[in-house]
């Protein structure tokens, strides 16, 4: 009887101690992680208002539209699947992420406003723009608005048109509706994301997908963003998108159930200099399970 409770005692004793030590790891990492999002990142003053953003690599300037959430971190995290000699990304935190407050531009227009008066501030007269998921009807404004400012505008499983998930969760069964809601608020779980970061690292360009999952970290820093983009996606009246004349990539899964493949199709038949590369049964990650062979072609595009 002796012998038994001591072994029950030491099993107690080793399972507190590893629970109290993954506690304090978690925590650890969680600080690191707020003060990573609190001192990387750089203010520039613009003409539209105060604009956080990092830049990094060299040659031709690419604007990156972060997704939704998301934050300058995002596009720093991308800028990895790039050489580094062949562009320079330019990473802003749009309005209500992070360190760019709302005001500086709520709407995707204005947000595209912002984007120009941050190229003013950086002394860049052209660059190419990257929508990716979210960033989608930003990086279309800037496209439209400032023509002349727009070399080439890719789109990455980004928004073409009106987006409003909740309804779309309404049409889906009950159980599934469920599961895509677990999935969407486990994506914004600091614990859940500090529990597979290990396993996402040691998977093909695990560090860039690790640090791509890492900009939905803090989630409280990124919150009125988040809101802020669901209001303005629902609102989207049919984009002019025949008026874009910059050569256009398309990225985008045909099976992706978050942003529909139609909206890259809608863009394919509507614009005229346009390349889609379609992927086969790919969902919303696809582009990271196919970005080896993506990438290449996305360098050549801006090259």
């Amino acid at each position: 009887m002796g012998t038994n409770l001591f072994f029950l005692t030491s099993l107690l004793t080793l399972l507190t101690t590893a629970v109290v030590g993954a506690l304090q790891s978690y925590r650890s990492w969680r600080v690191q992680e707020l003060r990573r999002i609190r001192t990387n990142g750089l203010v520039a003053m613009t003409s539209a208002g105060p604009v956080e953003y990092q830049i990094s690599g060299r040659g031709p300037a690419v604007i990156y539209a972060h997704g939704t959430p998301g934050g300058y971190d995002q596009g720093l995290a991308f800028a990895q699947f790039f050489d580094p000699e062949k562009c320079t990304m330019i990473s802003p935190s749009r309005p209500g992420y992070l360190g760019t407050p709302q005001d500086s531009g709520a709407s995707p227009e204005q947000q595209a406003d912002m984007y120009a008066a941050l190229l003013d501030e950086l002394h860049i007269e052209r660059a190419s723009v990257i929508g990716f998921s979210g960033g989608g009807p930003s990086a279309i404004q800037f496209a439209l608005r400032h023509p002349e400012r727009c070399r080439n505008l890719i789109m990455i499983g980004a928004i073409v048109q009106r987006y409003c998930p909740a309804e779309s969760l309404q049409l889906l069964p009950a159980w599934k509706r469920s599961l895509l809601q677990q999935v969407e608020h486990l994506l914004v779980s600091d614990l859940f994301l500090y529990c597979i970061l290990p396993i996402i690292r040691i998977l093909p360009m695990g560090h860039v997908m690790a640090g791509m999952l890492c900009s939905g970290t803090i989630y409280h820093l990124r919150e009125a963003g988040y809101h802020n983009d669901q209001h303005h996606f629902a609102r989207i009246e049919q984009y002019p998108l025949e008026q874009i004349t910059v050569p256009t990539l398309i990225v985008h899964g045909t099976d992706d159930e978050d942003v529909p493949f139609e909206d890259a199709q809608l863009m394919a038949r509507t614009i005229s200099h346009v390349t889609l590369v379609a992927l086969k049964k790919g969902n919303h990650a696809s582009f990271f399970i196919h970005a080896r062979a993506i990438i290449p072609i996305i360098q050549n595009f801006l090259a």
